[in-house]
């Protein structure tokens, strides 16, 4: 379970605690940590939390010399997050202007509806907004129009196997444009139950959508447990905050875990966040998730998830997310999975895929050397 660098170190859990826990709990891992605490010395997953800490310590009436620094960090963040905000208002207005409807998700969403609107209290990397899978195609057109710059030509190929497509538009912004939620999930109709159960809301002026907060805690969870460069603890303020917000549809979760194959990831979430954060997730639940049977596609896709694959990089994480598709075997999977890279990758043809194969290869085996 502790493979992945996703899960606290036992000086992130105690920056995490003394970011988000109420009173007596919060001051007692402040002061444990206190004593080797470097703001200029800390990763950048420990770094994202600093506004969270600036925060709770200020409401803990606790006084401390790092205190103008940690405000420094708070307001730097509320900068970056109002510009990248003032431009999700206006994608929001150009693509309402073509009749299609939007959902807000990750950095965005979170800061809105859970964070209290505060832009002070969660860095954001980029904007990430989804639209309905059939409307995809239209809505890339309106973000082009708009002068967004996408990344990687969004052809029907790539819609067809992808989540997702990035577009940027210079002075570090960027916008995931999404026509499916989770990254696992690309079947047609994966999304449907997850518009139906969104929850509208009113984003700076315009109308818009989130999911739903069990769907919400689904996402979270899901996207935090994976192996990253930059540790990603910070899943785990976005969970503690939709669990303290909720409230919460268990059954659902359990569904959701269930059909979409994340049992293994929200077992091991769930129950970390019980254990260790004192949350308030019922032992029930993770009994469930416990008894609950997982393919071996998901136990090896859990084994691909928990580690860093420095010679064979995203290759297997492509293999999971083509078996996830694919309605054949084994056999048929492995002689389709070349196409599917194909499209991945944004190759003309089939026979640029081994060369794209051995160039991918040998960069992941240079940086392994170096």
């Amino acid at each position: 379970m502790r493979a992945g660098n996703y899960w606290p170190t036992p000086d992130q859990e105690l920056l995490l605690r003394a970011s988000l826990l109420p009173g007596p709990a919060a001051a007692e891992a402040w002061s444990e940590l206190r004593p080797r605490f470097d703001l200029d010395d800390r990763d950048a997953g420990s770094q994202r939390l600093f506004p969270l800490l600036y925060r709770n310590l200020r409401r803990q009436g606790i006084d401390d010399p790092w205190q103008p620094k940690l405000k420094e960090m708070y307001l730097h963040t509320w900068s970056r997050n109002h510009m990248l905000f003032h431009h999700a208002g206006l994608l929001l207005d150009q693509l309402a202007g073509a009749g299609i409807p939007t959902l807000l998700l990750k950095g965005a969403a979170l800061v809105h509806t859970y964070y209290n609107g505060d832009l002070g209290l969660r860095p954001m990397g980029d904007l990430d907004l989804a639209v309905p899978t059939p409307r995809a195609t239209q809505a890339a057109e309106v973000l082009r129009r708009a002068g967004w710059a996408a990344r990687y030509t969004i052809t029907p190929s790539f819609l067809r196997i992808k989540h997702a497509g990035v577009f940027e538009r210079g002075g570090g912004r960027d916008c995931d444009l999404h026509w499916h939620v989770f990254e696992e999930c690309c079947r047609p109709g994966d999304d449907d139950d997850l518009w139906q159960a969104a929850t509208e809301i009113e984003f700076l002026g315009r109308r818009t959508r989130v999911l739903s907060p069990s769907d919400q805690l689904v996402h979270v969870c899901a996207h935090g447990a994976k192996w990253a460069d930059e540790p990603g603890i910070r899943w785990v303020a976005d969970a503690m905050l939709v669990l303290a917000t909720g409230p919460i549809d268990w059954p659902r979760v359990l569904e959701q875990a269930r059909r979409r194959r994340y049992v293994i990831r929200m077992r091991e979430t769930l129950g970390y966040l019980r254990t260790r954060m004192s949350a308030p997730v019922p032992e029930s639940v993770l009994d469930t998730l416990a008894a609950t049977p997982v393919s071996r596609l998901e136990r090896f896709e859990a084994r691909v998830l928990h580690r860093e694959h420095r010679l064979l990089g995203q290759f297997l994480l492509y293999w999971c997310h083509h078996r996830r598709a694919h309605d054949g075997g084994a056999l048929s999977a492995a002689l389709t999975f070349p196409e599917y890279l194909q499209h991945a990758w944004g190759f003309a043809t089939l026979r640029n895929v081994p060369a794209g194969v051995l160039a991918r290869a040998a960069r992941r085996i240079g940086r392994a050397f170096r």
